[in-house]
This record gives C-alpha cells, sequence and structure tokens, in this order.
C-alpha cells in the first residue's frame, strides 16, 4: 500500500510539472517572442529549466501546498452554506 502512495506522488508530480512546464514556457514565450523558429528553439530550452525546476518544488512543497488547499475548499464550502 505504501509503495502505491509513493507511487501515486511521483506520477502526480511528473504530469503536473510536466504540464505547467510545457504550457507556461510555451504561453510566456510565445507572448514575447510570436509564432517563429525563434520562439520554439526558447521553448525547448524553457521547459529544459522549467521541468526539472517545477518537478523538485512539487516534490519539495507539493503535499503541504495540496493540504492547504484542501482546508481553504472545506473553508470556501462551509462559508458557501
Amino acid at each position: 500500500m505504501m509503495y502505491r502512495k509513493h507511487l501515486q506522488r511521483l506520477s502526480g508530480s511528473l504530469v503536473m510539472s510536466s504540464f505547467m512546464s510545457v504550457a507556461l514556457t510555451g504561453v510566456f514565450s510565445f507572448l514575447e517572442l510570436g509564432f517563429s523558429w525563434m520562439w520554439l528553439q526558447v521553448w525547448g530550452q524553457g521547459v529544459l529549466i522549467a521541468f526539472p525546476t517545477a518537478f523538485t518544488l512539487d516534490m519539495v512543497f507539493g503535499s503541504r501546498l495540496r493540504l492547504l488547499s484542501g482546508k481553504l475548499a472545506d473553508r470556501a464550502a462551509s462559508a458557501w452554506s
């Protein structure tokens, strides 16, 4: 059971950090450079920097941030009811 939790956390961190690093570097480099070959090059370089950074931050702070967001969601839900 513990092995499954570790795999879930690892896979969740991989998926989220992959998506966020690809999406955000793509959006911000596109806003800066527009659609061009330079944009694709900068986007690729940005992902190579952003992915390991995002993955590391998610592994270090992810559990605490998910706990905090759960508490905030509970408070918001109780305020609306």
